[in-house]
């Protein structure tokens, strides 16, 4: 089946129609945001030494390395082991010989951020709702920029839901905190006034959304007043 991965602006919508999806939606506990705060993203190429670990060892160094943040169950990657990787190579480089064998790949969502997933035929891959991915995101963006505690973007949230028939966002679950409870709670009122007047192909199947801080999140919500 197809997925999406889609990074337009504000925000990046991962289209659930994956295995890894169905076992999150069945298991939304165990889904985690491996992030390194302390450190930037470093950019070029760079020494690594990651000896052949459990997966999510190699994950957490490989983050503490690069400064990257992932995006995955701990269903997902229970019992896999990742490929040693041993020397100078561009972080997305390294994350791709980290992951050989385990049936994972990464999809980038952001210069430095991700998304695990299995990895999909080729031809199943490319297959995207690119229309309906931009509806939803325009959606989103403005019930956000309606609520000045929100619209800042001034951090880091996982969100799960489905879209109905009528373009109605349901069952909305925040994977993680936005650090603010108050924010929290304006963030899932947000969801539920958003109203795209169509549904996806497949209403059955959750989407992902994955924001991130963005420094010009005023401006663009000013942007979208202004017509």
């Amino acid at each position: 089946m197809a997925r999406n991965v889609v990074s337009i602006a504000m925000f990046t919508v991962v289209v659930g129609m994956s295995l890894l999806t169905r076992d999150l939606a069945a298991q939304p506990d165990t889904f985690r945001q491996s992030v390194v705060a302390t450190r930037a993203p470093q950019a070029g190429s760079m020494q690594f030494d990651i000896p052949s670990l459990p997966l999510q060892a190699a994950l957490d160094a490989f983050g503490e390395k690069t400064g990257f943040a992932g995006l995955y169950s701990a269903a997902s990657i229970q019992g896999l082991n990742s490929t040693a990787v041993s020397g100078r190579y561009s972080a997305d480089a390294a994350l791709r010989l980290l992951l050989e064998g385990s049936g994972l790949e990464a999809n980038f969502t952001a210069p430095d951020a991700f998304v695990l997933e299995p990895v999909q035929p080729t031809a199943a891959s490319i297959q995207r709702n690119v229309a309906y991915d931009g509806l939803l995101q325009a959606g989103v963006r403005e019930a956000f920029c309606s609520d000045p505690l929100i619209a800042a973007l001034d951090y880091r949230i996982a969100l799960r839901f489905h879209v109905d028939a009528k373009g109605r966002i349901t069952q909305a679950v925040l994977l993680d905190s936005s650090g603010n409870k108050s924010r929290d709670h304006a963030i899932l009122q947000a969801l539920k006034k958003v109203d795209l007047g169509r549904g996806p192909s497949d209403t059955s199947l959750p989407f992902f959304m994955l924001v991130l801080p963005q420094q010009l999140a005023a401006s663009d919500c000013a942007g979208m007043a202004g017509h």
